[in-house]
């Protein structure tokens, strides 16, 4: 029997700003596609309905999904918030129809791993939640537990110092009906910080499962950018000649002395002469004059980069034009002197 899914598409997406200024996160590029096309093509082997809780530019992201032919074939019902709710509390909202074992997933993650695994895991272990869990580097940008034989027994919220484990969550949920009924419709209620401690509390099964595979939260601009390129290699997009790793969508001009590696170009992307760019993201309608350098960095939608600027490990807003030199910042939307 198919699932019903629960798609959370509320964020503020605050980490990418200024790109969120002009859409939500879960519209935010990934090799041509919106974000949430991913976590939909995923969950559509195990699910056939999904209920899309949003909040936050709620009015682009339904124009996108009920008008692109991308999103043909999936039923949607959405679920708009005046008032942010919660992870949680949206998903509260929607109680009446979540009759049976459903699933929660964030909009802004890709991940290649088998969710039709994850599901049986949880029938089989009889959960009241399980949770996807994955492996990472860097335990203090997440929420990571501690997992003993296929129950997660000890949470912790990103943690800064000795960590229980690098066991992280990957926002992927599974859960029984029951759980709905631990608060009253309207309470801004969170899954981590407000409904599994009521689980656990009461001694109810909290799984977790290790997936096996790639996963990525784009809420970040270098895993927006890691996102793209790994999406990219899966799906063999287009490859831009005499480059390493550097890939276009639609219809871009490169000046021939240009050097592009690791590096994702959008459509109608301009670059000059003698220009560098490495592990970075130009977005659709923007134009790199001569002798820009662009390292671990996002350039917004229809901007220009003046001729001999440099950018790094930052993030250009959309509609700006920019002169200069930029690192370790963000550049919002003012209009540089030129």
């Amino acid at each position: 029997m198919a699932l019903k899914s629960v798609i959370m598409a509320g964020g503020l997406g605050t980490r990418l700003r200024p790109l969120t200024y002009d859409y939500p996160k879960s519209l935010m590029p990934v090799d041509g596609r919106p974000s949430i096309f991913y976590l939909l093509n995923s969950l559509s082997k195990v699910s056939d309905q999904f209920i899309i809780t949003t909040s936050y530019m709620y009015e682009k992201l339904l124009y996108r999904l009920t008008h692109e032919h991308i999103f043909d074939g999936f039923n949607f019902l959405f679920s708009i918030e005046k008032k942010p709710l919660g992870t949680f509390g949206g998903i509260k909202k929607i109680q009446e129809f979540l009759d049976s074992t459903f699933i929660v997933g964030n909009a802004d993650t890709v991940f290649d791993f088998s969710v039709e695994e994850i599901v049986d895991f949880h029938n089989k272990n009889k959960n009241t939640i399980t949770i996807a869990l994955t492996e990472v580097e860097n335990p203090s940008e997440y929420g990571v537990v501690k997992l003993e034989n296929g129950l997660i027994t000890e949470f912790q919220e990103k943690p800064k110092h000795n960590p229980i484990s690098n066991i992280a969550n990957t926002g992927l949920y599974i859960m029984e009906p029951d759980v709905l009924d631990y608060f009253e419709p309207g309470e801004v209620v969170d899954i981590a910080k407000d409904l599994i401690p009521k689980i656990k509390a009461d001694k109810k099964r909290i799984g977790g499962i290790l997936t096996k595979g790639t996963w990525i939260d784009i809420g970040r601009p270098l895993d927006l950018i890691k996102a793209n390129l790994h999406i990219a290699k899966t799906w063999k997009s287009k490859e831009l000649n005499n480059s390493r790793d550097a890939f276009y969508h639609g219809e871009v001009k490169i000046d021939p002395s240009a050097n592009i590696k690791n590096s994702y170009l959008y459509d109608n992307v301009e670059v000059g002469k003698n220009c560098s760019i490495e592990n970075s993201l130009i977005l659709n309608d923007t134009k790199l004059d001569d002798d820009c350098k662009i390292y671990n960095s996002i350039v917004g939608f229809e901007s220009e980069v003046m001729s001999g600027s440099e950018i790094y490990d930052s993030v250009i807003g959309s509609k700006v034009i920019f002169k200069g030199n930029l690192r370790n910042s963000i550049n919002s939307r003012r209009v540089e002197d030129i």
